[in-house]
């Protein structure tokens, strides 16, 4: 799916919850809690040096404005949330949530500055030390997944709930918000960057919920959520800033308490 499918799928979903028929439903206020599974999308991290690399004896300079970047590939994380919201007779539901997902990195590959693939380069280009038969390459170094990534959001949520006629109700929903991205590339031990931005996001949701009691629903959710932007890190290893992408997809299960 494209950038622009995601983008215009938010308001669609907001038309699409607005033309199904109203259905008599419990109202009131209510609060939730949700665990899952994080499924994120790789990052084709992209930026540039904001400053020049001097020239060594060994290689030339890298001037400010060169392009670099990479592909990152994330293990599977978790994700927790909480919810606070109001569900109205029509169906629709109101929420505020709290929305947390954290993964590590499983490899990076394919760096690239000024549009070349260095992957095969003595790791000295970077660091501007010495070359040596002994250095290991820049992919060889990179190739190590050390690291993590952690997302926290809050959320706008609208939900609207289908009437069944029985204790089992599917949904469908959309959400706007701002999400904290906190980015730490490691690997192989080498302190690429640490660091973190803000952005904004959205998300997509479909689940459904089965009443335990007249008070307790138990929900299993899928989520897709995604930023309007890349979060922006700057570099500790070399001096650029680096756009990094967390998209992803969580499947959750949870409980509501209604009041």
């Amino acid at each position: 799916m494209t950038s622009i499918t995601r983008f215009t799928a938010v308001p669609a979903a907001a038309v699409a919850l607005a033309l199904v028929p109203a259905a008599a439903q419990a109202e009131g206020p209510y609060v939730g809690v949700s665990g899952g599974i994080a499924l994120p999308e790789d990052s084709s991290n992209a930026g540039e040096f904001n400053s020049a690399v001097p020239a060594t004896d060994d290689f030339d300079e890298i001037p400010a404005g060169t392009t670099l970047g990479w592909d990152t590939e994330f293990d599977n994380g978790f994700a927790i949330g909480g919810q606070v919201g109001y569900a109205f007779d029509s169906g629709l539901r109101v929420e505020l949530e709290g929305a947390y997902t954290q993964y590590d990195v499983d490899t990076h590959s394919g760096l690239t500055v000024g549009g070349a693939n260095i992957d095969g380069v003595d790791v000295a280009v970077l660091t501007r030390g010495a070359p040596d038969s002994a250095n290991p390459t820049v992919g060889a170094v990179i190739a190590d997944g050390q690291g993590e990534v952690t997302n926290f959001g809050l959320f706008g949520n609208v939900f609207y709930d289908i009437e069944t006629g029985s204790a089992f109700k599917p949904y469908v929903g959309a959400g706007l918000g701002y999400q904290w991205v906190d980015v730490e590339y490691v690997p192989s031990g080498v302190d690429v960057g640490n660091d973190d931005d803000g952005v904004f996001a959205y998300q997509l949701m479909a689940g459904a919920s089965f009443k335990l009691t007249d008070t307790v629903d138990l929900f299993g959710q899928y989520t897709y959520r995604g930023s309007f932007e890349d979060a922006d890190i700057p570099l500790n290893l070399v001096p650029a800033t680096l756009g990094v992408e967390s998209s992803q997809s969580v499947v959750s299960a949870g409980l509501r308490f209604g009041f």
